[in-house]
């Protein structure tokens, strides 16, 4: 029923609940009837001042009627001058049969979330929230826009009774910079098979882990590799094949073996070797593998052919867990760097590539760690046969395999780039090729990329393509309390974040890139990210850089998009990153839908909730107040807005990358998701300087949820 029918409609312009000029103390709410801020800008539609009606009394005995007659009709009013400083705004707004969906703005770049405005019958909401916003001085513009309306309702108009403004903080220093990263990304060609082990074998063998190199004097080239029949059979690979050839392209020829385990040297089996040459001597770093898989043996050989070795004395050169293996050095600097893959602590944990650094290829440093998995384990990791290389400015990781199942990821090599060699903790995956055991091949300008494995069948060689050109694009906001890198292209996601709860720009990492990103992101036809966020087809921004607003963010090739968007809101009692997401969907997905998500991937230890400090990696049902990443000296809350979501299912946690996946929609076996707009969800991100602060999460989550 319309209220309009029900009586008749009298245009006043009441008066203003504050005087005219600056507002009330700096901590006083301005409240506003939205009647009064008439007559209006711009409107695209009728509007008035409607007298009570319908069986609802509305504040001042009117509210402001808009009487859109269709999506995308707007209205735009004058907010009075107030003191500068952030300013939290709620409203009382009517709902009815014939009412629209909602979106606001300030100064023509979106706040807040997406407000429904149907209800069976006229009613006066209580408090809602509008959003938050940095109100400098002089008047604002405020619109209220019809998105769309419910299945239900029979039209679009809109109702406002009041408007509150709070202040609850000073204005943020913002500084807003764009930028444009310019790098390479690796693809891979077709691969050939360059050299079959299984001649003149009675069965078929296999190469796994391997090395390429170069004679300097004659420049016949040379590989070395785990070899022996199939089936793969580990603990069994006692020596290391060898085959010659005039280029990487082949043809090889098979040799006798280069090197034999020796029992009596500590080596039970032996593992990926990898060669280097320096002043005339080539050096064979290999992993020498016993029962106590805790206390691998990282081992040398030197030749000045590539024929003859000779272990060296040295041996081991150290010794490090779980079956620390799969060594590969290179030159960085004035020092050569080994890398390596292991795991956090000898018995076990998150898989990672160690690194030792050295000056004479025999003495070698402590380990570091260049990167972290988020999977835990012992063998068969994620780390396996790290290569490293540079282009430019950049250095490549290279790692195998990728994916938590092995046989599933056995021929997934992820590439991740980082302006650091020693650190791709957070680095960007730039992209995942089909290959095992992967080594970058150079001969004179041509770059291959190599591959072998159990049951591959031999060595296989692949053109190893570089294409220069934009990379990233996006925006860097920054604050004396934090630093957010918004990605807009080629995908829309928060690529890092970094935190300083003392305000004075000592950043601390708190949210990376190293899994999934934070973000929105869909899951059709399957768990995990099917469909991830690309490219806005718009970016508003706010005249301060205060607020970003990523509209018409696609999901793939489903028929969906979201609009996001991302608020500084200091507060008095701390600064915050708001983040606020809708979504559109246009008509059926092409499968059932199995995660309507945004992901919080952080880069500290742990990530828990009320419950626990560190959350293992598993499903929680409905979603708590707030999630936690906490290190020593350090917490950051993504705090949620209560229903600010049209649903609440589930919450994933990710303990390997310290992430959470908030789940509005969480459904295994998938559902179909009907066109309309949805809220998708207000988070709150906020940083102490306390490790597991609980008392600042709930400090924050009141603060979220607390309404004008």
């Amino acid at each position: 029923m319309r209220a309009a029918a029900l009586c008749s409609a009298v245009v006043t312009v009441g008066a203003l609940l504050i005087p005219a000029g600056p507002a009330r103390a700096a901590d006083a709410p301005v409240k506003l009837e939205a009647e009064s801020l008439l007559p209006a800008v711009s409107a695209t539609a009728p509007v008035e001042a409607q007298p009570d009606c319908c069986g609802v009394t509305w504040s001042g005995g009117r509210q402001l009627w808009f009487r859109a007659a269709r999506a995308g009709d707007t209205v735009t009013v004058t907010l009075p001058a107030v003191t500068p400083g952030q300013y939290d705004l709620g409203g009382a707004l009517t709902r009815a049969a014939d009412y629209g969906t909602l979106r606001f703005a300030v100064d023509g770049v979106a706040v807040g979330q997406l407000f429904d405005g149907y209800a069976p019958s006229v009613q006066r909401t209580g408090a809602v929230p509008l959003g938050s916003v940095a109100l400098t001085a002089g008047t604002h513009r405020f619109t209220v826009t019809v998105t769309g309306r419910a299945p239900a309702s029979s039209g679009f108009f809109a109702g406002l009774d009041t408007i509150t403004l709070q202040r609850v903080g000073a204005l943020p220093a913002v500084t807003t910079t764009t930028y444009e990263t310019v790098a390479e990304t690796p693809s891979r060609g077709a691969l050939t098979r360059v050299y079959d082990p299984g001649v003149g074998e009675s069965s078929a063998w296999y190469f796994n882990d391997h090395t390429i190199v170069r004679h300097q004097g004659t420049g016949v080239w040379h590989a070395f590799g785990i070899t022996h029949a199939e089936p793969g059979a580990p603990l069994q690979e006692t020596m290391f094949g060898h085959a010659t050839a005039p280029s990487p392209t082949g043809p090889w020829t098979k040799q006798p073996p280069a090197l034999v385990a020796s029992p009596a040297a500590g080596e039970q089996w032996i593992w990926a070797p990898h060669v280097v040459h320096d002043n005339g001597v080539y050096y064979m770093f290999y992993a020498a593998g016993n029962p106590d898989y805790t206390r691998y043996r990282m081992h040398l050989a030197t030749s000045t052919d590539l024929v003859t070795w000779t272990r060296s004395p040295a041996n081991p050169l150290f010794t490090d867990g779980w079956e620390a293996r799969d060594p590969m050095v290179t030159r960085v600097g004035d020092q050569w760097v080994m890398y390596y893959t292991a795991t956090t602590a000898p018995g076990g944990g998150n898989h990672i590539v160690g690194y030792r650094t050295s000056t004479d290829l025999r003495t070698w440093s402590a380990r570091g760690t260049a990167f972290t998995s988020p999977f835990t384990g012992q063998a068969a990791g994620q780390t396996e046969s790290p290569f490293v290389v540079r282009r430019g400015e950049w250095w490549y990781l290279f790692v195998c395999c990728d994916g938590v199942d092995y046989g599933a990821a056995y021929r997934r090599t992820a590439v991740f780039r980082s302006r650091d060699p020693l650190r791709f903790d957070g680095a960007e995956r730039v992209a995942v090729l089909d290959a095992h055991a992967a080594e970058v091949v150079v001969d004179g300008s041509a770059w291959y990329l190599s591959h072998a494995g159990w049951g591959m069948g031999g060595l296989w060689l692949a053109p190893l393509q570089w294409t220069s050109g934009v990379v990233a694009r996006g925006r860097v906001v920054s604050t004396g309390f934090l630093r957010a890198d918004i990605r807009t292209w080629p995908s829309a996601r928060i690529a890092s974040l970094a935190v300083d709860p003392g305000g004075g720009g000592a950043y601390r990492p708190a949210l990376d890139s190293s899994f999934r990103g934070t973000g929105p992101y869909l899951a059709v036809g399957g768990f995990g990210v099917t469909d991830a966020a690309g490219a806005p087809a718009r970016i508003d921004v706010s005249a301060d850089g205060s607020r970003i607003n990523l509209a018409g963010i696609p999901f793939g090739d489903e028929p969906v998009t979201a609009d996001w968007l991302l608020t500084v809101a200091p507060r008095w009692t701390g600064p915050a990153l708001q983040s606020d997401v809708v979504w559109s969907v246009r008509g059926p997905t092409t499968a059932g839908v199995w995660e309507v998500a945004f992901n919080v991937d952080g880069a500290l230890p742990m990530v828990g909730d009320p419950s626990v400090e560190a959350r293992p990696t598993g499903d929680v049902s409905g979603m708590p107040p707030w999630s936690m990443l906490s290190a020593d000296g350090l917490s950051v809350v993504s705090s949620h807005r209560w229903a600010s979501a049209w649903r609440g299912d589930n919450i994933w946690y990710d303990a390997g990358h310290a992430g959470a996946a908030w789940q509005p929609l969480w459904r295994s076996g998938g559902t179909a998701w009907a066109p309309g707009q949805y809220p998708g969800g207000t988070w709150r991100f906020a940083a102490s300087g306390v490790r597991r602060d609980v008392a600042f999460a709930g400090t924050v989550q009141a603060q979220i949820n607390a309404t004008p």
